[in-house]
């Protein structure tokens, strides 16, 4: 039996830190971080462009099957994921819009995406922050360079209505500590029976 719980939410909203601190806190937590670099590496070799249809496709397959294997192999018990299949999907769907694009990859990936469908989160944590925060948490973080953040950026006022139709608990870090949005998590992941 396993139960699968993810982080979402925009770039620097915390995702990481609080995945960090509830393995912290719950060592019996299976935790598992995004790591997009390998398939990055890949399409790089693959010589993919995803400002093309066709290269797009190519990435997101690459992604997802990717995404689909991991889920293969997640053991028994409570599963933390730092984003999850969810984000990938939408991703998939609506990176195309916010940029201009008619491509329909619903129908292009069909296959993929139904099976990523399957892969989905029992719960998942969505964390807000005004936007003007995430910016100053990008500029400070100098662990990641956050390259991405201005090209992602537009998704987030989409993403947020997105993940309605999931079961979610919403937390709004703009005026909390890190400490403050763990309380908050565990306070959220006891109601929902999770710890």
């Amino acid at each position: 039996m396993r139960t699968i719980l993810s982080i979402q939410g925009g770039m620097a909203s915390g995702k990481t830190t609080l995945a960090r601190a509830l393995e912290d806190a719950y060592p019996e937590l299976h935790v598992y971080y995004e790591n997009p670099y390998p398939i990055v590496q890949k399409r790089k070799e693959l010589g993919l462009d995803i400002h093309t249809e066709d290269g797009f496709v190519e990435n997101q397959r690459l992604f997802i099957q990717a995404e689909i294997e991991r889920f293969r192999h997640f053991p028994d018990g409570h599963i933390i994921l730092d984003r999850g299949p969810e984000d990938l999907e939408f991703y998939t769907l609506h990176y195309p819009q916010i940029h201009g694009h008619d491509w329909d990859m619903e129908s292009r990936l069909k296959t993929e995406l139904e099976a990523l469908r399957t892969c989905r989160s029992d719960q998942i944590l969505y964390l807000q922050a005004l936007d003007h925060l995430l910016q100053e948490r990008r500029d400070a973080d100098q662990e990641r360079s956050r390259q991405s953040f201005e090209q992602h950026h537009p998704l987030w006022a989409l993403e947020e209505n997105w993940y309605k139709q999931f079961p979610v608990y919403s937390i709004d870090t703009t005026a909390k500590t890190p400490e403050q949005v763990r309380q908050t998590a565990v306070q959220l992941l006891a109601f929902g029976k999770f710890i």
